[in-house]
């Protein structure tokens, strides 16, 4: 916009007016203090979305290693050309696994107690491609076979178990008799730490043949569970697998499956990043008040400039430049101070644990989580140089409004 190129002189006057100190009429102090407090507003925003960013990641990585990313149901499934199904779903672009599972509620019990639980039956392969094999912290996949069973460290808590311990397992009767219920003992062959409660407390595994047999399922499964490179991005999957799977199916991903959670978290994030975002349009308001104060006390000069030909145009772009390169080396500096923060989150962790002796430990992670995602951060930084420049505007529109004798009248 032709109103909008700036001259050299008018860059000049406005650093110049940047720096002249109070006594001078300048904003020098004001100045400084806006840039600061932009700074830290862009620098916490930044930080703190990153950190958040990274527990959610943390959060939902662990859920969907123990939950499948989109489940397959339909009578397709338990036709004669099932396992062609299965092969066919595994070639689709972007899908890692496509595994039958078999599901079902149960009471545990032990010795010491009792607890109700969810069973879940699959393949140790699937397991092993789904990373539960990294998550077991006694035991192993290995012996994951006929009779034996992984559980959740808060199942093996509640009910006093250790590996190799047996644990009673009771289901109703399934489809012969479902009055009737079925007990079996089975051995602990691995014990999982999800640090996720709902699933540690309720979770348990064993091979799917053996919980096909168990639960009275047959030789059926309930669905076939899928596992893609991107979860985050299931919906886009949804369409191919749902092409490759067939109409007779129905289609379940992760985020309606688990849309209070997945819904809770977005909640979260958009509320944190609106409340940050206004920290920082607060603390552009500084720069409001020093480019008013700029403006009163530089009248004289408005008024001189008008009289020596300046255009209103010129008024407004000279004060708006001195607002401007407040609010964006304020914004520059919080980029590269948050950018600096995330990358060394954890040996600044370990600093300030170091020096105040206080853990950051939470949830089972021994340092905070952060994940700096560029198109968010550029998106801050946008939104902080906007919100700064947006304020900077109004006051420099009502110095161009100065007329020459108006200005000069009292002088």
């Amino acid at each position: 916009m032709p109103g909008f190129l700036f001259k050299g002189w008018e860059f000049d006057l406005a650093v110049r007016y940047l720096r002249t100190k109070r006594k001078n009429g300048g904003i020098a102090v004001i100045a400084i203090l806006s840039y600061v407090g932009v700074a830290l507003s862009v620098t916490a925003l930044i930080a703190v979305m990153s950190v958040m960013n990274g527990f959610q990641g943390e959060i939902m990585g662990r859920f969907l290693t123990f939950n499948s990313h989109a489940d397959i149901t339909g009578p397709a499934i338990n036709d004669s050309k099932r396992n062609s199904l299965l092969a066919h779903l595994r070639t689709v672009p972007g899908v890692v696994d496509a595994s039958p599972y078999v599901e079902s509620s149960a009471l545990a019990e032990s010795p010491f107690s009792s607890v109700p639980v969810f069973i879940r039956g699959g393949e140790t392969k699937s397991l092993r491609r789904a990373g539960i094999g990294r998550d077991l912290i006694v035991g192993s996949l290995d012996d994951y076979t006929k009779d034996t069973v992984l559980i959740g460290e808060g199942v093996s808590d509640n009910l006093g178990l250790r590996m190799g311990d047996q644990i009673v397992l009771t289901v109703p009767g399934g489809q012969s008799d479902a009055l009737a219920a079925v007990r079996r003992p089975y051995l602990v062959a691995g014990i999982f730490r999800s640090k996720v409660a709902k699933i540690d407390q309720t979770y348990i595994y064993m091979p799917l043949s053996e919980a096909q047999g168990f639960l009275g399922k047959g030789n059926r499964w309930d669905m076939i569970e899928i596992r893609v490179r991107n979860p985050y991005h299931i919906e886009r999957f949804v369409p191919r697998l749902k092409e490759a799977a067939g109409q007779s199916t129905k289609i379940e991903d992760w985020k309606h499956r688990d849309s209070v959670v997945w819904g809770a978290l977005k909640f979260e994030a958009t509320a944190m990043r609106a409340i940050l975002f206004f920290v920082t349009v607060i603390a552009a308001m500084n720069i409001v008040s020093g480019i008013v104060m700029l403006v009163k006390n530089k009248t004289r000069d408005i008024a001189i400039l008008r009289t020596i030909g300046a255009s209103s145009n010129s008024i407004t772009r000279i004060f708006f430049l001195a607002g401007a390169l407040v609010g964006g080396a304020g914004t520059l500096t919080g980029l590269v101070a948050g950018a600096t923060i995330v990358t060394f989150i954890y040996p600044l962790q370990r600093g300030l644990e170091t020096l105040f002796h206080f853990s950051f430990a939470m949830g089972g992670m021994a340092y905070l989580p952060a994940s700096l995602h560029v198109g968010e951060t550029l998106a801050v930084v946008f939104g902080a140089f906007v919100a700064t420049s947006l304020c900077t505007l109004i006051p420099a529109l009502a110095a161009a409004r100065l007329e020459p004798v108006d200005a000069l009248r009292y002088e």
